[in-house]
């Protein structure tokens, strides 16, 4: 029995065909090429001379505040940044040798005074004391050595005195600390806080 005849015209059609993945990859990897390809022209043709005409503008701009400004005027401008650099430099290393005195007043025995005193190079100080008594002379010692700002302490002489109490002499070599500007503030709130404690 024959096939009708819709039946053979339809199996004559050849089957729809529909795109496979390798269809989709190629398309998808040809907008990728695309959009690089436009955003590398876009920055060369666009962005890069944008920035070139920029990078000049400003060069012009410096070039004609430049010709404003007078060499002699230029040569005063640097005289002064290299002394203002300089200032700095010495502020920064400055000693202040005043912050001395609120550390001594603190770390001296009741019964100890000062009659001459003196700073040298190398953070040293020497000191002329007179005491009470020897035992004073050994407790003002004892302070200066427990403190944390003196390194090291040296005694040059301790003799009876013709009048009442003892002479000593003393070298000290303190902390360079003592002698910046922290140190000042330092001092000063532990002189508060010491005479708060007291009152």
């Amino acid at each position: 029995m024959p096939l009708p005849q819709t039946v053979v015209e339809q199996l004559g059609k050849e089957p729809p065909k529909t795109p496979g993945w390798s269809v989709g990859m190629l398309a998808f990897a040809g907008s990728l090429v695309f959009i690089v390809v436009l955003i590398y022209v876009g920055l060369t043709f666009g962005y890069e001379p944008y920035l070139n005409g920029q990078i000049s503008a400003t060069q012009n701009q410096i070039n004609q505040l430049s010709q404003q400004i007078s060499p002699a005027d230029q040569t005063n401008l640097i005289n002064f940044y290299s002394e203002l650099a300089n200032l700095k430099s010495l502020l920064a290393n400055h000693v202040i040798a005043s912050n001395l005195f609120p550390w001594l007043e603190q770390n001296t025995e009741a019964n100890v005074y000062y009659t001459s005193f003196s700073f040298s190079d190398g953070n040293q100080i020497t000191l002329s004391a007179v005491a009470q008594t020897e035992s004073d002379v050994n407790q003002q010692l004892a302070i200066f050595e427990a403190s944390p700002e003196v390194s090291n302490v040296t005694i040059s002489g301790v003799s009876a005195g013709t009048t009442a109490g003892w002479n000593f002499s003393v070298g000290l070599t303190i902390n360079p600390s003592i002698l910046s500007d922290s140190a000042t503030s330092t001092v000063t709130s532990t002189s508060v806080s010491t005479s708060t404690t007291n009152q």
